[in-house]
């Protein structure tokens, strides 16, 4: 239902978002990973250790682009997300209910089981995983790691990982029902799928790269996610009533 709102800052999310910052890892890079899965465990639980995270993704599929940039937030609640998506969609996901405004309009409250307000095939609820980096390198589970090498983005060392990825194993380990069909009609349409991971120091992920393409080998989607600020203050409003 639409209602006039006020953004507000929820009382628990405030106390979250003015917490002592999380000591992040020594700023060196870890040892070289021979395999994927010690690579994804690691990677995955590094992040999941950080409390926050800021993230911009941009996937281009057939011609269209879309971008998601904002932050994410690990509280006592559950994962807190305030995201843009294309400088005109707004979405707040909090662990019972979502909320999202365009073009700076009216805020519409949504449950956590309606269909997220983006160009991403998921809930309110599975957001979260969009952009989140240890949901994003646990999804490459079961992926064969083909090259790796080191190199500097941004001013920040890194190790970069290239490799294959499975994508009927993909499918399997998706919880949403779309992007489970949509993984499994481009594996039996022969697409193939390959993914790249930068891992900076203290094995934190610094962008991951996810390329399908086409049985003639063309690229029909690529998403590029990038992670910075890690434990940065980031805040997260709710509009209420």
């Amino acid at each position: 239902m639409r209602r006039s709102v006020v953004a507000l800052v929820l009382a628990a999310v405030g106390l979250a978002g003015c917490a002592e910052r999380t000591a992040l890892p020594t700023a060196t890079l870890g040892p070289v990973f021979d395999d994927s899965a010690t690579l994804i465990t690691t990677v995955a639980a590094r992040a999941d250790e950080q409390r926050s995270v800021r993230f911009d993704t941009e996937t281009t599929m057939s011609g269209l682009r879309v971008t998601l940039d904002g932050g994410l937030l690990r509280a006592r609640e559950g994962r807190l997300v305030s995201l843009r998506q294309d400088s005109s969609t707004d979405v707040v996901v909090l662990p019972d209910a979502g909320y999202s405004r365009t073009d700076g309009g009216s805020w519409t409250r949504l449950d956590t089981a309606d269909r997220a307000p983006v160009r991403a095939d998921t809930t309110v609820a599975g957001l979260p995983d969009e952009v989140d980096p240890a949901a994003v390198v646990k999804s490459l589970a079961g992926s064969l790691v083909v090259e790796k090498g080191d190199e500097e983005l941004d001013g920040v060392p890194t190790r970069r990982y290239t490799m294959l990825v499975d994508l009927r194993l993909q499918a399997e380990r998706t919880p949403d029902t779309t992007r489970r069909n949509q993984l499994l009609a481009a594996y039996q349409s022969g697409f193939t799928a390959s993914a790249t991971v930068w891992v900076g120091p203290g094995d934190l992920p610094v962008r991951v790269e996810q390329v399908l393409k086409t049985l003639e080998d063309n690229v029909f989607q690529r998403t590029l996610h990038r992670f910075t600020d890690w434990n940065a203050d980031i805040r997260v409003t709710a509009p209420v009533s």
